[in-house]
Parts: C-alpha cells; sequence; structure tokens
C-alpha cells in the first residue's frame, strides 16, 4: 500500500519536473536524478525480472526496493523478489561520467527508467533518469 502511494505521489510529482537536474518535493522526501521519470508506468522488478526476455532490449520502466547502492553511487540494486538480481546502472556522458548519483546510504524505493540487457546472466536496466524514494520511520526506536 506504502509502494502504491508512494509511485502514484511521484507520478504526480513528475508533472513538475522539466530539467535533468536532481529535483526535491515540499516534503524533501522524493528525488527525481537525471531525466524524468514517468513512475505511472512502472513495473515490478520482480516481474521484469521473472520475464526478462519479453523486456529485453526494450526501454522499460522498473520500481522496487533498493536492496545495495554501489561505493560511487552510478549503480543500486532492486530486490528482485526471489529472482535473478536487477542491477540499474547509470548511463554514462561523453566525458564517462554518471548521468545521476545516489547516496550509498540509501535505503528505500526506486523507479527507473531505461533499456533492459543481459549480461551473463545478470539483468542490468541503464537507465538515464531515476526516481528515489527514501524509507522514514516516523517513530524511531529510542
Amino acid at each position: 500500500m506504502l509502494r502504491c502511494a508512494a509511485v502514484l505521489l511521484g507520478g504526480a510529482l513528475l508533472a513538475a519536473c522539466g530539467t535533468g537536474e536532481t529535483e526535491t518535493n515540499a516534503t524533501g522526501a522524493e528525488e527525481t536524478r537525471g531525466t524524468p521519470v514517468d513512475a505511472t508506468a512502472a513495473l515490478p522488478a520482480s516481474a521484469v525480472a521473472a520475464e526478462a526476455g519479453v523486456y529485453e532490449g526494450r526501454p522499460v520502466t522498473v520500481d522496487g526496493r533498493i536492496a545495495e547502492v554501489g561505493t560511487d553511487g552510478c549503480h543500486f540494486q532492486l530486490d528482485p523478489g526471489g529472482n535473478p538480481p536487477l542491477f540499474v546502472r547509470a548511463a554514462r556522458t561523453e566525458d564517462g561520467s554518471c548521468v545521476w548519483r545516489v547516496t550509498p546510504e540509501t535505503d528505500g524505493f526506486a523507479v527507473a527508467v531505461g533499456t533492459l540487457r543481459t549480461v551473463r546472466d545478470t539483468l542490468r536496466l541503464i537507465a538515464n533518469g531515476v526516481r528515489v524514494t527514501p524509507v522514514r520511520l516516523e517513530n524511531p526506536d529510542s
């Protein structure tokens, strides 16, 4: 339920996104990095991983829980729900830098859009943009 609300809120906020720069909503909770992402078109990472052949080589929008972020912030892994891992990598600019980065401490959900590829039995989505919704505890334990 929380994920659905986050996806719907993300879609509404995307209407205001006009640049590829990092944008934060009024609550500071969600951020778009790279190109804008239409969260309403997202498919669960577990479903894409389960039927990778259907989506391979095509543009696809996926969403899921961030399982792990690379130390450079240019890639992360989405929880595949028992399926093969799905790695999301930032597209590169002409000078070789990432078009987006997330902090290695990021814990939450992400929506990413890009082209799905299989490299050595590993699913990789080369993404031009991501939308990250961090997990926040409202009443953390004292």
